[in-house]
């Protein structure tokens, strides 16, 4: 645990194999920002949390399973958009795949994949909600960009936005959900807001530098396929050709990553979804 008190009511920990987990702090109740990926850490979270008090909302940020799994063991009220509540309904991690992801990433966790269900969100909004506690409030804005049911969480007492993956410090997350128009633009949308704090979907609490940054990460690895779709290269030519540095799935001196089979379906699909994108519209390339 490197629990990080970032303002008088936010706390956030950035230390999980997986999405960064924020604690809310209202006068008598919390709202948390999505839950731990592996079900070892969210049953130590789980305590970490109610050490502050009483889980009214859980907010996930769009429907992978490392801001989402964790939700089985909070309280609370999971809320989310709607997309994301229809996504974990029809799209959940299967028991195999669970199994075989625990067994790398989180062994302790195998024997407890039986007895697990997928906790859905039962609230869900479709453009904005504002979500109340005592001494808190939490505005929610469907932003489609990592997902299409991404969401932006924006705190402004304290001057905090938590971007789940649309702005990671981390480096770039998985583009298969995506589509660049709405990536681009979403990135945009955080950049409008007037905050002190930034707490990314993955690494480190930033400043307002981390969206400039981030935003030239993905002009970068889209220039890289728009020069292979202009040479005329194939879709899988592309696929196998372009990658992107993964600071988010691979192994780190804190946690057992991915295995390297999953890191390269994601680049794969990532460098694919970019492809089609930029064949439908080479203006995207400009952005």
């Amino acid at each position: 645990m490197t629990l990080q008190q970032i303002t008088s009511r936010v706390h956030v920990e950035t230390a999980h194999l997986g999405s960064n987990n924020s604690i809310i702090v209202g006068d008598e109740q919390l709202i948390l920002v999505d839950s731990p990926h592996r079900p070892t850490d969210a049953m130590q979270w789980n305590k970490t949390v109610s050490a502050f008090g009483e889980t009214r909302f859980i907010v996930n940020t769009d429907h992978h399973p490392d801001h989402t799994i964790g939700n089985f063991w909070m309280g609370g009220d999971v809320v989310a958009h709607r997309g994301t509540r229809e996504r974990l309904l029809t799209d959940a991690p299967t028991d195999e795949y669970l199994r075989d992801l625990f067994a790398r990433i989180d062994p302790d966790a195998v024997a407890l994949v039986d007895d697990y269900s997928v906790r859905v969100p039962n609230v869900v909004f479709s453009e904005e909600l504002d979500l109340h506690v005592p001494g808190a409030s939490l505005e929610l804005t469907f932003r489609p960009g990592h997902t299409a049911n991404s969401l932006l969480a924006w705190f402004p007492q304290d001057a905090v936005i938590f971007t789940g993956d649309i702005v990671c410090e981390a480096g770039l997350p998985s583009f298969q959900d995506s589509r660049l128009a709405n990536w681009f633009d979403a990135i945009d949308a955080v950049a409008e807001h007037d905050f002190e704090y930034l707490v990314p979907g993955h690494g480190d609490v930033a400043d307002r530098a981390v969206v400039d940054h981030y935003r030239a990460l993905g002009r970068e690895v889209v220039s890289q396929v728009a020069s292979a779709i202009a040479a005329g290269h194939t879709r899988d030519q592309a696929c196998d050709e372009i990658r992107f540095e993964d600071n988010i799935h691979v192994d780190t001196d804190e946690y057992v990553g991915y295995p390297d089979s999953l890191v390269e379906m994601f680049q794969r699909r990532s460098i694919a979804r970019i492809y089609d994108d930029l064949v439908e519209d080479p203006s995207l390339a400009n952005r």
